[in-house]
């Protein structure tokens, strides 16, 4: 047969599924024609059975054109978006159940496989609101073992989604996340910076505004602002009891016993922690292995230490310890052998507790947390003054380790610990002989004393230097018990109603605001949003017919009996850094 012959057959009167040839219907062994990274591409045309594609080469699109192929172009994009929207589905499928085991492997305290399905997760999700969901939990994850330099890294892709999705609850809740981590790495202007973003981004979510009351808080309560610290709380625990929140209200409770026990009243410190943990105890938020019931065993340790009950709260202390490296928490781990070194001080086991807080520091060093760096080098250097004044070493140590504290303490900028450190100053200057040093850190601590706001506000003598019972007026202002309650005993004739001394706001019997709730609670100020005057009138403080010391001793003796069953030893070689 001639080539002139077969060019005369009349080939289109072939049926169709017979016009291709074998070598069509086969994938080409070329692969620079089908890439492998483009077989999505190539899936669709081995499925039709169609060869090549209309647009590769004009020979093959003349062979569409003649076999009619081309009329078919709406049937083929149909198939071809019926394929990729299954295969998008499926993903779906596959990540939401990775996203689900992840969080039943997170409360099973098998931390790490979550965080290793969640990351998982994250390579094969579509969509930008699972993304984001999946950052939230490896941020949280990384958050409670304490990284908070990972945690930064998931919150600014979560920024990056909120901003491709234009959606201001998402960038509330990021903003809200980088102002926590940023707070915990001692950046406080930076986190300041990050809660005023949240707040105007802010959508109506009462639990996330509660959060950001609770982080500026923190913030203010570490740059010695007390006043301010107590309105944020203030302002979430009226959200924490209004939308029903246990887990913020006990945040609430930690922050107050962690602000009086700064202000040296002990007694309402424990009552507040007693108050946490009890709330920990009763709700079980997760379980007792969870970051609130950690802080809140961290919290009863610190304030019985502070009222000499040196042997529970070392029992407090210690399970801690042991929870926290069940769960891998560096952060309260770090925190726990701190607050142990405090026991050690206090029973004058110097050696020991030296020990506790180089651990600390180191551990702090490698996480980046400086807050809980700045905390073990001020037990250091207090160790450091006690063998000074016992006549063990010479004043040259003591000295270069708090010039070193001070500059540390003064680039976070707590202004409590920089007047602590400066009187320290003082008196080893003295004991060396180098009066104008004394009397220059002398004057810069009296300064710092005028910046704190630390004047009660009715007798103008300062508190929180030394121990002694305090009392929070609804206005937020701090005086003491004493000239507290003699205001409240008050009964001029010319003035019926009652006043706080330092703003005049009116107060009633019960010592409340007499003015309208505001859910702000004064914070507006802090932002700049409004000039709010009225402060919420729920008093979350204690008043004077309360007993501190028969709440936080409910628990106390069923939590040692179970404490004293663990056989670990907090200053063992195995609870190194390494073994967290």
């Amino acid at each position: 047969m001639s080539w002139e012959s077969i060019a005369s057959k009349d080939l289109l009167s072939i049926p169709q599924s017979h016009n291709l040839s074998a070598t069509h219907l086969l994938a080409s062994p070329d692969g620079s024609r089908y890439m492998l990274e483009n077989s999505n591409d190539l899936c669709f045309s081995r499925i039709a059975g169609y060869g090549s594609m209309p647009d590769a080469d004009d020979g093959s699109r003349s062979l569409w054109v003649r076999t009619g192929l081309l009329s078919h172009s709406s049937q083929t994009n149909t198939v071809i978006s019926c394929f990729w929207a299954c295969q998008r589905s499926l993903r779906q499928y596959i990540s939401r159940r990775k996203i689900e085991r992840g969080l039943r492997l997170y409360e099973q305290h098998n931390q790490t496989a979550a965080v290793r399905t969640w990351k998982s997760a994250l390579k094969t999700t579509c969509r930008g609101e699972d993304c984001f969901r999946l950052l939230g939990y490896l941020y949280q994850a990384h958050m409670d073992w304490g990284k908070y330099r990972d945690a930064i890294e998931f919150g600014h892709q979560q920024l990056g989604i909120s901003e491709e999705l234009d959606s201001p609850n998402m960038r509330a809740e990021t903003y809200l996340n980088l102002c926590r981590a940023h707070a915990s790495l001692g950046g406080l202007e930076r986190a300041l910076a990050y809660a005023r973003h949240s707040l105007y981004n802010e959508s109506g979510t009462k639990s996330r505004s509660g959060l950001v009351h609770l982080t500026v808080a923190r913030v203010y309560l570490e740059m010695g602002g007390f006043s301010r610290a107590l309105e944020g709380l203030q302002g979430a625990h009226k959200i924490a009891t209004t939308i029903g929140d246990p887990s913020l209200e006990l945040q609430v409770y930690v922050a107050l016993s962690e602000l009086f026990g700064r202000l040296q009243d002990s007694d309402k410190s424990a009552t507040y922690a007693s108050k946490a943990y009890d709330l920990s105890r009763s709700l079980q938020l997760g379980d007792l292995n969870s970051c609130h019931h950690r802080a809140a065993l961290l919290r009863m340790a610190a304030s019985l230490r502070r009222q000499g009950e040196l042997g529970d709260a070392h029992d407090y202390c210690l399970e801690a310890t042991r929870l926290s490296l069940i769960s891998g928490d560096q952060a309260t781990y770090t925190r726990s052998i701190r607050i142990m070194g405090d026991i050690y001080r206090k029973k004058m086991d110097i050696d020991r507790a030296f020990r506790q807080y180089e651990q600390a520091m180191g551990t702090s060093a490698t996480l980046g947390d400086r807050m809980a760096q700045m905390e073990a080098m001020d037990g250091a250097a207090r160790c450091l003054e006690n063998l000074r004044l016992q006549g063990k070493i010479c004043n040259c140590r003591p000295l270069e380790f708090n010039t070193r504290l001070l500059e540390v303490a003064s680039s976070i900028g707590a202004k409590l610990l920089v007047r602590k450190i400066r009187s320290r100053l003082a008196l080893i200057y003295r004991a060396l002989g180098d009066e104008d040093q004394c009397n220059t850190h002398l004057r810069l601590a009296s300064q710092t004393d005028a910046a704190l706001g630390l004047n009660c506000g009715a007798c103008g003598e300062v508190f929180g230097l030394q121990p002694a019972s305090l009392e929070a007026l609804p206005c937020s202002h701090i005086l003491h018990a004493r000239c507290a309650h003699e205001i409240m005993r008050r009964r001029d004739k010319g003035a019926p109603t009652r006043s706080c001394p330092a703003c005049n706001k009116l107060l009633n019997s019960r010592m409340n605001i007499s003015t309208k709730d505001n859910a702000e609670l004064g914070f507006a100020n802090f932002v700049g949003v409004e000039d709010v005057h009225t402060i919420n009138d729920s008093a979350l403080l204690l008043t004077s017919n309360e007993s501190p010391k028969a709440v936080y001793r409910s628990n106390l003796s069923l939590a040692s009996l179970s404490m004293r069953a663990s056989s670990m030893t907090i200053d063992s070689v195995q609870n190194a850094t390494s073994s967290v």
